[in-house]
Formats: C-alpha cells, sequence, structure tokens
C-alpha cells in the first residue's frame, strides 16, 4: 500500500522516543514524497488538469494585471490634465498678467500659465495648419487664456468640477473650460471594469474548487479498496487526507507556474502594439509584467483554493468509505 510504505519499518528500527513535533514533520516529509512521485504516474492525465487550472487562474490574474495599470493610467492622466480659462475680450495683457498672479498664489493651484491672444492665435496657426485662412481674418478671435494646473494631481472630477465652479466667479474670466466628460467615461468604465474582474475571479475561483474536488474523488474512488483496508488496520482519516491534500498543494503549484508562463506570453506579445500606441499620445505607459509580489501571490491564491478543493472533498469522501 502506498500509504503504509515503509512505515512499519521505520519504526521498529527506531530505538529512541521520537518527539511529535518530528514525527508529525517525517510523516507529512513522506506523504508529501509520495504523492510527487504519484504525479508522475499520470503525467498527461494530470498536465491536463494544471492546463485547466492555470487557465482559470490566468484569465483573472491578467484582467487584474491590466485593470492596475489602466487605473495608474488613469492617474497619469489626471495629474496632467488643466483647466483653461479664457479671459473677456476687454482684458489686456497687464490685466490677464495681475489675475494670472492671484490664481497662482491660490493653495489649491500649482502653477498657472498666462497665454496672451496674439500668442494663442500663433499657437493655433502652428498646430492647425490653417495659416492661409486665419491670416485673412481682420481680427483676431481668440482670447487670452489661463492655464490652471490644480495643487492637488490626485484630484478626482468632483473637485476639478468645483475647482472650475469657482473660478467661474470671477468677473473678468469669460469661461472656464474642463473636459469632465471624459474623465467621467474613464472612472465609470474602470469602476465597472473592476467589479466584473472581481466576479469573474470569483466564478472562477469556485471553478478551480471544482475541478480540484472532482479530481481528488476520481482519485478516492480508484483507491477505494487501498482506503478500506488502511481504515481496516486503524488508519485515520486525518492520515488518509494528507496525501490528497498534498495532490491538491501539487496542483496548485503547477497550475500557477503555467498561469505565470501564460501571462509572460500574453505580456509579450501584446508589448509592441501596445508601446506604439501609447508612444502616438506621447505617453511613456508600458504594459508590465507581475511583480514578484504579484507572482508570490498568484502561487498561493493557486496552492490555497486547490488545498481547499481538495480538504473539502476528501473529507466527504472519506466519511462515506467505511469498512462493512
Amino acid at each position: 500500500m502506498a500509504f503504509l510504505k515503509n512505515r512499519p519499518a521505520q519504526n521498529a528500527s527506531r530505538s529512541q522516543p521520537e518527539s511529535s513535533s518530528k514525527r508529525w514533520l517525517r510523516e507529512h516529509k513522506e506523504v508529501a514524497s509520495s504523492s510527487w512521485h504519484r504525479l508522475w504516474q499520470t503525467p498527461l492525465a494530470n498536465l491536463l488538469t494544471w492546463l485547466t487550472l492555470a487557465i482559470a487562474l490566468a484569465l483573472p490574474a491578467a484582467l487584474l494585471l491590466l485593470l492596475s495599470q489602466a487605473q495608474h493610467l488613469g492617474q497619469q492622466v489626471n495629474q496632467s490634465s488643466h483647466i483653461s480659462i479664457f479671459l473677456a475680450p476687454y482684458v489686456n495683457q497687464e490685466q490677464g498678467q495681475l489675475i494670472t498672479n492671484q490664481l497662482a498664489s491660490r493653495p489649491d493651484i500649482a502653477q498657472a500659465t498666462y497665454i496672451s491672444a496674439k500668442q494663442a492665435l500663433i499657437n493655433f496657426k502652428a498646430s492647425s495648419g490653417l495659416e492661409d485662412i486665419l491670416a485673412s481674418l481682420t481680427d483676431n478671435p481668440l482670447p487670452a487664456t489661463i492655464l490652471i494646473e490644480p495643487a492637488n494631481t490626485s484630484l478626482g472630477p468632483e473637485a476639478i468640477a468645483i475647482l472650475a465652479q469657482q473660478l467661474r466667479q470671477q468677473d473678468q474670466i469669460d469661461q472656464v473650460l474642463v473636459d469632465m466628460a471624459w474623465l467621467d467615461r474613464l472612472q465609470a468604465l474602470l469602476a465597472t471594469s473592476e467589479r466584473f474582474t472581481y466576479s469573474l475571479a470569483l466564478l472562477l475561483a469556485l471553478g478551480v474548487l471544482l475541478v480540484v474536488g472532482n479530481t481528488v474523488r476520481l482519485q478516492i474512488e480508484n483507491r477505494k479498496q487501498e482506503i478500506l483496508v488502511i481504515k481496516l488496520v486503524g488508519g485515520t482519516d486525518a492520515y488518509l487526507r494528507r496525501p490528497f491534500l498534498y495532490a491538491g498543494f501539487w496542483a496548485g503549484l503547477f497550475a500557477a507556474i503555467i498561469a505565470w508562463v501564460i501571462l509572460q506570453l500574453g505580456v509579450t506579445y501584446l508589448h509592441p502594439p501596445l508601446l506604439s500606441l501609447a508612444q502616438s499620445y506621447q505617453s511613456d505607459w508600458q504594459l508590465e509584467g507581475l511583480s514578484w509580489f504579484g507572482s508570490f501571490i498568484l502561487v498561493i491564491a493557486s496552492c490555497g483554493l486547490s488545498v481547499l478543493g481538495a480538504s473539502l472533498t476528501v473529507g466527504r469522501q472519506l466519511r462515506l468509505i467505511e469498512p462493512k
């Protein structure tokens, strides 16, 4: 019997009493070793199980990875956002500079940059490519502008809207422009994606429990006669449970390794086009793979779910197998 291999001989060969902690460690080492060797008796079947678990783990892990980096990108966008203030037509350059200095002295504003109407027209000509059309105009249609950068770069859409409303109350300010719609859409999209990812992760975690549980159930059925014999000679459920828990641990470990490889291959495959897209928007954002801490969490989650699934199944199945 695989469970009792070399156990009586080992106990008989010991002349000195063994402490409970050493005995516990020795027994677990023997069971872990025997369950490891048993894996390679059916490598193809185990590989299919590991691949199933790896795919179930890689999908939510990939979504969480993309979500975390999308949130980081969203923070960068918020940090680079600014408020555009258009001054009234009757405000001259000296008054515009004075208003700019007053705004820059506010504690909630980090920087205020004044752009005269003449400079605004020059900038617009350079960026729009409409020099001939704009040259035919007798008057400059563009007002003087002040670009405001909030002091707190982590301000959300609500706080930016409050700051913009305060700026609109000044008489010499004709219009305050903040494109809040896209910020609101970005925040809503990230919140929806976060809930969807967590829901999917929960469902796939349940799938991992079911796959491991079903695998352990089949293993118990294949070793039913062996389990009956061990119970007849006094084997406890705790002793019988250990090999299946270690089998679940090994399955979780190998599934985590395969899932990590899948994630790294996916990042490598998607990185070049995403990098080109980010560079086209003058952004230094790059798609990154799992960190060491993220990889550790993946292994812990995979092994924990697999052991939990094995534990839930083996406890119920062993209670159904009793000698008559």
